[in-house]
């Protein structure tokens, strides 16, 4: 049996699992879904994970082979309207754990955590997605904010929490992932807008590896600011404070060992009394002439130079690449509804999708010959070959899919560089697809 037939076997083995107790993931446990009809529960959920780019007319022709029996964009409207969201985060957890393979550097799984913005339609409003101004403008701006551990060894997603624009809390996020996980020891590596005393302490008591990216030392909201002062060159150090809630003259006269916690900072910490001993390493190096990075972690110096430190730091561009491939190689970001819980679903099926096809290619050798640079699969048309077939329901699936893929490939240039553009986000607008 070839990858490719393995890993639909697991997809469809968990979504027939997911169909025989589907009553606990409809909207309406006692009529939904419960007559037959063209549209099944375990039918639509594979439907809205195969959505292309498409209109809904047109995809559904696709799906269906352009027949007189292909089911109007209403009914598939209205069959999805009948499932929570949260049936296609159930599936996406179901598919990781019957596929998921641990690899390991220096005995660690790798997890990147970071958010994106989804812009949506702000055609319809609320207080969870809709921020009312931005900027001074008066334009609401609708949009999800997508929070992501991703492992940067398997190349898959891990965890995902959805929030609403208007009410993002990526420190609050980051907390729930760690809660959650329950796999292997891990190294959490974050960007800024994840970094949280509350959270150091957090990753440390659940006995797992933070590696976290912070404002420089300079910064004047940098989290730092407090545990210096630092020289200003590269440097490798570790600093330890007191923490309290307590403001006395003896505990203001000593910044270099306390630390005060207002009560409206989260900090979870506090068993008992009013102070908690907390210390990390804190790392520095640059990347230009004048720019430093800064790097907040608990990694042992002993374990982890400084050389491996910064080799971590350029192995976390995994996560932010694979939001590129997802938004525009597998079309989140043409969405095909307005509705909140449609969305969703979009958004956990292709994050489903997207690990469908790494696991897939993960393991799919490119020849070697005498070329002038090295090579890498193109993952565009990787991705294309892969939806195509899973679409098929002949069952005529051809036994050399690896060896198709193999065959499409890109070289990798190294050291190019092209000034990034910078525009502000909007959601792409086709009203066809809308329903």
């Amino acid at each position: 049996m070839n990858i490719f037939k393995s890993i639909k076997k697991q997809l469809k083995f968990c979504i027939k699992a997911m169909d025989t107790s589907s009553s606990l993931f409809v909207v309406n446990p006692e009529k939904d879904f419960t007559r037959k009809r063209k549209h099944l529960f375990g039918d639509t959920l594979m439907n809205v994970i195969l959505l292309e780019s498409g209109s809904l007319k047109d995809e559904l022709f696709k799906r269906f082979g352009y027949s007189l029996d292909t089911p109007s964009a209403s009914s598939f409207i209205q069959a999805r309207d009948k499932i929570r969201p949260d049936a296609f985060h159930t599936l996406f957890d179901m598919f990781n754990s019957r596929t998921h393979k641990t690899i390991l550097h220096k005995g660690y799984r790798l997890l990147a955590v970071d958010g994106s913005v989804l812009p949506i339609s702000n055609i319809l409003q609320d207080e969870e997605t809709t921020i009312k101004k931005v900027n001074n403008s008066n334009i609401p701006f609708s949009a999800y904010h997508i929070n992501i551990s991703y492992d940067l060894l398997e190349h898959t997603y891990d965890d995902v929490i959805l929030q609403g624009q208007a009410k993002m809390d990526e420190n609050g996020a980051f907390n729930s992932i760690i809660d959650r996980y329950k796999g292997p020891k891990a190294i959490f590596i974050a960007d800024r807008g994840y970094e949280s005393i509350n959270s150091f302490v957090k990753v440390q008591k659940a006995n797992q590896k933070f590696f976290i990216r912070v404002k420089d030392i300079y910064s004047k909201t940098s989290v730092l600011r407090s545990f210096g002062p630092f020289e200003d060159k590269e440097f490798d150090v570790h600093v330890k404070r007191i923490l309290t809630t307590r403001q006395t003259n003896e505990i203001k006269a000593h910044p270099e060992i306390y630390k005060f916690i207002p009560k409206n900072q989260r900090f979870e910490h506090f068993e008992e009394g009013h102070f908690f001993e907390f210390g990390f390493r804190v790392v520095r190096f640059k990347i230009s002439d004048d720019t430093y990075e800064s790097i907040v972690t608990n990694l042992d110096e002993n374990e982890f130079s400084l050389e491996e430190i910064k080799e971590l730091y350029h192995m976390r561009w995994g996560i932010e690449t694979s939001y590129r491939e997802i938004k525009y190689d597998l079309d989140l970001n043409t969405l095909h509804s307005m509705k909140r819980n449609l969305i969703q679903q979009e958004i956990y099926s292709k994050l489903l999708l997207y690990n469908f096809c790494r696991r897939i290619t993960k393991d799919i050798k490119i020849q070697e010959k005498n070329r002038k640079y090295e090579y890498q699969l193109n993952y565009v048309r990787a991705y294309h070959i892969i939806r195509k077939f899973l679409k098929e329901k002949s069952g005529k699936i051809p036994p050399d899919i690896e060896s198709m893929i193999a065959k499409e490939i890109l070289p990798i240039r190294l050291n190019r560089q092209n000034k990034r553009k910078v525009k502000s986000k909007s959601p792409v607008s086709f009203n066809y697809r809308y329903d």
